[in-house]
């Protein structure tokens, strides 16, 4: 029976492999772009192109893409720019396109062998949704915005690759058609410009702005000294009449010089001026303005006095031949004022712009006074940054999981202590019962359903596989949990053996003993094959574990369809919703294992045949056995749900999963021959009794037996 249930699995995966075809079938990332770039992909990733044309001009691999006849931005491909891989060894495909303004207009993937989306309907539909929640946000690595990579539950590795590969291939593409410079400290932008009013432009403060009443001048002469004296520019009116209004902006950004100063004015500053020149522009309304008359007389100097700027311990004065004239936008009096680029003038710093007043003495001489002051910070929206050095891939990642790194830490600090204490634990049935019923159910619900952190063969092959790519450290930081439980994988492995991950870690393992639980709580019938038959059983995982390493390295996209042979991303990262035939795959397996307990991790699954080869290294035996073991007791043979135990009474560590169900028989004076014996003997008196000898799980058992007195 057992044997017919097996080819059963075995032909299941048969038709799996079937679907090596349907990988075949992705498109093929080494075509031309121009073919690969069909109507329906640029319609998908630059919506308002008509027609795309092939760049030839020795630069990254673009197209570019129009709308009639006028350059709307470029479609590339990130293989192409990139060959970024993604949790895969083996470079994906994107199809991209970018807008000259730098926007992502569209993303789509049409080659890839990511292991947690290939013939994954559900992820493959929430990747579609993550990358075009990029349409419209800016093509450049490390920018913000989108969906999280967490949004593609399972693949996230897979997702953020994607993204960072799109962001960054948009700015090599775009760096090279446009010519633009690589920003390496904050400099103004002097590119951008979109048309926008006096009262756009003074909400984001892009302009600033102050008001003096009558009742203003009054307090400002008050409090230079001067209450009384007659002004150089009288009022008019009464006190909440406006005597200056009041507007200052820094000049060079097109947004606002263009906008401020109309196009004569601003062309004249940029094209008559030298590079590094810098300027402001200013503006007034009201009584009195920020010019005044006595700039136009030689007897002053050509000096305009009503006017300075005022940036840290330095003031900047102007005269008649800093000014261009403008349009009279910024008001009645309104001009740009040039300082040259050897000024010391820095726009990017606070800076600020004094208006002064004069009262004229009874001796005809002007006295100067403070009337008001203005103070400026160029918004951030014309400043334009070097673009950040995202942080690597395993630091984003480590970030957004450290709750889940936390709570994983905390269940491997619990599963260290049940073993280190495993011979306590396993003197009190039910404790043992609970605990381990307990954290199985935390490994298949939180640690497999939830946080999708089941190791598969897949890792491996991806670990193996990782200096031969060039891959260094960050690529086995990616996956934190994958990460952390490999560790600790490695490490118990060596110490105890196989059982460790396999029996505690394992969420698909834990569902087959959850199911086998209820299997015999429901009183199905167990079969389990005889000794000589289940050693030839357990070659089934070495040639699953040759298959799949085998393929991979051979053939990748062959590999890809045969590390299907696990069930786990079906049952676990997948949670069932899948393509009808691998559902029905690992349903099948689950329900042999209903019969025959963790049948798959015995005889078939590939990343137990790896671990039961390097179980041969494992130092430490905490498994406890006794000279009776085997001769002539069995009852630890019996009770082992999985029959790693000869009936020599040897373990064999290869395929023990470490559930300690052994040791609960071995502590168990009901029922284990020897402590029974000895229960029975010191309740009717017969004195002391020797010690019961315990030898190493893995030796045969000693020819003497202990005497009782």
């Amino acid at each position: 029976m057992l044997r017919r249930l097996l080819a059963l699995g075995w032909a299941l995966f048969g038709i799996l492999l079937l679907g090596e075809s349907a990988v075949a079938q992705m498109g093929d990332p080494a075509r031309p772009l121009k073919e690969r770039v069909t109507p329906e992909i640029l319609a998908h990733v630059f919506p308002h192109a008509s027609r795309v044309v092939e760049l030839n001009d020795g630069g990254p691999a673009a197209m570019a893409a129009y709308a009639g006849e006028e350059l709307k931005g470029y479609v590339y491909s990130t293989y192409d720019v990139l060959r970024a891989p993604g949790y895969s060894s083996t470079p994906f495909d994107a199809i991209v396109g970018v807008s000259l303004d730098g926007k992502v207009t569209g993303a789509q993937v049409i080659y890839h062998l990511e292991p947690y989306l290939l013939n994954d309907v559900r992820r493959t539909n929430l990747l579609e949704q993550f990358l075009d929640s990029l349409r419209g946000r800016d093509a450049k690595l490390g920018a913000g915005g989108g969906l999280d990579p967490d949004y593609v539950a399972g693949a996230t590795i897979s997702a953020r690759a994607m993204r960072n590969a799109i962001q960054e291939g948009a700015g090599i593409v775009l760096r090279y058609r446009t010519g633009a410079k690589i920003i390496t400290e904050p400099t103004v932008d002097l590119l951008s410009f979109r048309p926008m009013t006096i009262a756009e432009l003074m909400a984001s403060k892009s302009i600033v702005n102050v008001v003096v009443r009558n009742a203003d001048v009054v307090e400002a002469m008050k409090k230079a000294g001067l209450e009384g004296m007659p002004l150089d520019v009288p009022m008019r009116g009464g006190p909440d009449v406006v005597y200056l209004d009041f507007k200052a902006a820094y000049a060079m950004p097109p947004m606002i010089g263009r906008n401020t100063g109309g196009q004569a004015g601003y062309h004249q500053l940029t094209d008559g001026q030298p590079e590094g020149t810098h300027a402001v522009i200013l503006g007034s309304n009201g009584t009195y303005d920020h010019l005044g008359t006595r700039f136009n007389n030689l007897s002053h100097g050509f000096r305009l006095e009503r006017i300075a700027i005022v940036q840290g311990g330095k003031s900047f004065e102007f005269r008649k031949t800093d000014m261009i004239n403008t349009a009279y936008v910024m008001g009645r009096a309104a001009n740009i004022l040039v300082l040259p680029k050897d000024s010391g003038f820095d726009p990017l710093k606070p800076w600020r712009a004094d208006i002064f007043a004069f009262t004229r003495q009874r001796d005809g001489t002007l006295h100067k006074f403070l009337l008001t002051s203005v103070d400026y910070q160029l918004p951030a929206q014309h400043i334009l940054l070097p673009e950040p050095e995202a942080k690597p891939a395993w630091m984003e990642a480590w970030a957004a999981s450290r709750t889940n790194v936390a709570i994983l830490a905390a269940a491997l600090t619990i599963l260290t202590l049940i073993l280190a204490f495993q011979s306590k634990l396993s003197r009190s049935r039910s404790a043992h019962r609970w605990v381990r019923m307990g954290f199985l159910l935390f490994t298949l619900v939180w640690l497999g359903w939830t946080a999708s952190a089941q190791l598969s063969i897949v890792n491996v092959i991806n670990y193996l596989k990782g200096p031969f790519e060039g891959l260094g450290l960050a690529f086995y930081l990616a996956e934190p949990l994958i990460f952390m439980i490999s560790i600790y994988t490695a490490i118990s492995l060596l110490l105890l053996g196989r059982g460790v991950f396999c029996g505690w870690l394992c969420p698909f393992g834990a569902l087959q003993e959850l199911l086998a639980n209820l299997s015999r709580f429901l009183k199905l019938p167990q079969w389990n094959p005889s000794e000589k038959l289940q050693r030839t059983l357990w070659i089934g995982k070495y040639v699953s574990l040759s298959l799949v390493v085998g393929l991979a390295f051979a053939a990748p996209g062959a590999g890809a369809v045969a590390a299907e042979i696990e069930p786990f991303k079906t049952a676990i990262t997948a949670m069932f919703v899948r393509g009808w035939p691998f559902v029905i795959y690992a349903l099948g397996l689950l329900a042999i294992g209903l019969f025959t307990e963790r049948a798959f991790c015995r005889f078939l699954c590939p990343l137990g045949g790896a671990l039961a080869l390097l179980d041969r290294l494992h130092l430490l035996d905490l498994l406890k056995r006794r000279p009776e073991c085997g001769s002539p007791c069995h009852l630890c043979e019996r009770s082992c749900p999985v029959r790693a135990i000869e009936r020599s009474g040897k373990i064999i560590m290869a395929e023990c999963f470490q559930c300690l169900d052994c040791q609960v028989e071995y502590y168990d004076d009901k029922r284990c021959p020897p402590l029974s014996k000895q229960r029975k003997l010191k309740l009717r008196g017969a004195g002391p009794v020797r010690p019961i000898i315990t030898r190493p799980s893995g030796l045969a058992p000693v020819t003497s037996r202990t005497q009782m007195p």
